[in-house]
């Protein structure tokens, strides 16, 4: 009895898995688009090596076609099932900056997960970043119907002869803004084809889109501000120099430059406005 009681469980168990690994269409609701200038981000926790993470990329991609322009997305392939497919990966997503940020996520319950807006949640198993895919529209939908605190302004320029772009940054709150806030700008990259585990298979020539290949600030943002009042403007500038690119990867035409502002100090780390723009415009 025992033994069939056992039997039982573990094949449930098994199937479970398999349904879960599957990569299955997601369905984002009807609800009407807020009218709002905010700009949410979603920061995906994910890996080439995570089974269940198609799952979670495909949310995001069906979340991305609804709020066109009212979400950035970033993948951090950080350190949790974010090793190569062993034998059948060209590249290695990961970067000590993707792993710190990743960390400072932590605790998280499993991957694939998502963090919007760096939202602190009342779940002490998972404190910023929540497994919970089907509730990343949701919670999305609850940012962008927030006031908009911040307009954030950016103009960037790519040289290809030198592949350094340069990025101005103007910030002008709508309102008063008391605290302490940094900056945090990220370089993704889209479009890349390589393996990727989906279930108990191996995608060769599964595309991975906005990968995080570089923070240009600290992983936890530079200094940007304090006490700032209403109508004041906050200028920025910062330049990077793009890898050369003859492994495939940091191919300028497929790069995005992504911007958020947020709360230091402390364990609040919400992000009050972000921005998104392509390296080459």
């Amino acid at each position: 009895m025992i033994m069939k009681q056992f039997l039982y469980t573990f094949t449930s168990v098994c199937i479970l898995f398999l349904i879960s690994c599957n990569e299955i269409p997601v369905e984002i609701g009807d609800s009407p688009i807020p009218e709002t200038d905010r700009v949410v981000l979603l920061e995906e926790l994910t890996g080439a090596s995570c089974p269940n993470c198609p799952k979670g990329s495909a949310a995001v991609e069906a979340i991305l076609q609804k709020y066109k322009d009212k979400v950035a997305a970033i993948a951090i392939h950080g350190d949790f099932l974010a090793q190569p497919v062993d034998g059948r990966s060209k590249y290695d997503f990961r970067n000590p900056k993707a792993k710190d940020l990743e960390n400072w996520f932590k605790p998280f319950l499993g991957k694939p997960c998502a963090t919007v807006n760096r939202i602190e949640l009342n779940d002490p198993d998972q404190k910023y970043a929540t497994v919970s895919t089907g509730l990343w529209q949701s919670m999305i939908e609850k940012e962008l119907s927030k006031p908009n605190q911040l307009s954030l302004i950016m103009n960037n320029d790519y040289d290809p002869d030198t592949r350094i772009i340069n990025i101005d940054i103007t910030a002008i709150p709508v309102a008063d803004l008391d605290g302490s806030y940094n900056i945090s700008i990220f370089l993704t990259e889209s479009g890349i084809t390589d393996a990727q585990i989906n279930g108990n298979v191996i995608v060769d020539d599964y595309v991975h889109n906005h990968v995080l290949r570089d923070i240009i600030t600290r992983f936890d943002g530079d200094f940007f501000g304090s006490d700032m009042k209403q109508g004041t403007r906050i200028k920025k500038n910062y330049t990077y120099t793009l890898p050369d690119n003859k492994d495939g990867l940091w191919n300028a035409d497929k790069m995005d430059i992504v911007i958020a502002i947020h709360k230091s100090g402390g364990t609040d780390r919400t992000i009050i406005q972000a921005t998104q723009s392509k390296v080459i415009k």
